[in-house]
């Protein structure tokens, strides 16, 4: 909530992508878009509020003297008129979508860096509920100073080794042999505490911290299959930040060479929402990790933006069914049928299937016999420390 003394607000508002048949990258529709997009935030904005380009399509706004959450409720019911009247270009009604994240400045440079996370925080939350707009709460977080000794409690474990990988085994669907495994991090505390992912993860995709611990986790897995058969593999989970940056070609393309694995061995797993941002760059980089040699999974497939436009053309071999769909799917008709739909639909652009979140035999058996490829779930075994997994595999 926005406190009750004058303060400043810090947005990020973004213009959605259209859905529009045209190709508008590059495109003079894009452009005009664009400008009409600008030129109304210009409308909107009041001469004490500061303003600034991101990019294209997202801009970063200060809203001076904001003193009650009804007064930024206001501010954004204006942003809400301004966009909702019509556009037409060419005597075509143009789509003039925007979504808005809002987050409390305090002034110092420190706070700014945190207000533009926790707006970026915002903005997807509204995106995620359809909302015009939404504003950071503490309860989706932690506060200032909690993060910043988080990110350095995490800075201590990378350095440390107190960050381990867990594998989770892969098995082939029909033969129940081990196939490979799903590298997942574990951070282990001085009192002997063992945290995953789910609780710290989110904070360190926020700061830099993210990308030494995914070079690390990448070069620890390539490293742990120069040990193993030839036939077993290792996924790898890439923050979608990460994977539009070009030096994790370099990482990868390193690791493999100094262990001498073959590339097809690495399995990369992103999920499907990446999609959903720079979707061009998107492509392009998977197509680069491809050359590679290295596979690519989409992982939690049906929980995201599925378009058959982009499916038909994206650069992966593999699709993961989120468990959501799994666990549900014996009970649930509607969750069977979209389970053997993904199948199908994958097997139709010689994708192999991974159906994650399998909990018992019932469930395993079913997805055989809708030719699913490879199963992963506590019914096979959970995460398991690597020399305990080892040990149990015979690796």
């Amino acid at each position: 909530m926005i406190s009750s003394t004058k303060n400043s607000v810090l947005g990020l508002v973004e213009l959605a992508d259209t859905d529009d048949p045209i190709n508008l990258h590059g495109s003079t529709s894009s452009r005009v878009l664009r400008d009409v997009f600008h030129d109304r935030l210009k409308g909107w904005v009041r001469s004490k509020d500061q303003w600034r380009l991101l990019n294209n399509n997202r801009v970063c706004v200060i809203l001076r003297d904001i003193g009650s959450q009804g007064e930024l409720e206001l501010a954004a019911a204006k942003l809400g008129r301004i966009f909702k009247e019509p556009y037409y270009h060419r005597g075509r009604l143009m789509p003039l979508e925007v979504s808005a994240g809002f987050a409390e400045l305090n002034g110092r440079d420190e706070d700014l860096k945190l207000a533009m996370q926790q707006a970026g925080i915002a903005l997807k939350q509204a995106q995620k509920s359809s909302q015009l707009f939404d504003v950071y709460l503490s309860e989706w977080g932690m506060d200032a100073s909690d993060e910043r000794e988080l990110v350095k409690q995490l800075e201590i474990a990378l350095e440390t080794g107190a960050l381990q990988l867990y594998y989770q085994p892969k098995v082939h669907a029909g033969y129940r042999s081990l196939i490979g495994a799903e590298a997942l991090m574990r951070w282990h505390t001085k009192d002997q505490k063992i945290i995953t992912p789910d609780q710290f993860i989110d904070v360190a995709e926020r700061h830099e911290i993210i990308k030494p611990m995914t070079w690390w986790a990448i070069k620890s897995a390539v490293a742990r299959l120069a040990r193993w058969p030839e036939q077993l593999s290792i996924a790898v989970n890439i923050s979608p930040a990460l994977l539009l940056e070009d030096e994790i070609m370099s990482v990868v393309q390193d690791a493999l060479e100094i262990h001498g694995v073959t590339p097809a061995r690495l399995n990369l797993e992103v999920t499907e929402n990446i999609m959903i941002d720079h979707q061009d760059l998107v492509l392009s980089q998977l197509a680069r990790l491809r050359d590679l040699d290295v596979k690519i999974s989409i992982d939690d497939f049906g929980t995201g933006f599925s378009s058959l436009a982009y499916f038909r053309d994206l650069p992966v071999d593999e699709i993961k069914i989120d468990k959501s769909f799994v666990l549900r799917m014996l009970e649930s008709e509607k969750d069977l049928a979209i389970v053997k739909a993904i199948i199908d639909l994958a097997h139709n652009f010689s994708l192999k299937v991974v159906a994650e979140g399998v909990e018992n035999l019932d469930i395993a058996n079913r997805l055989a016999e809708l030719h699913c490829d490879i199963l992963q779930g506590y019914v096979f075994d959970r995460p398991l420390p690597v020399e305990e997994f080892e040990k149990e595999y015979r690796v």
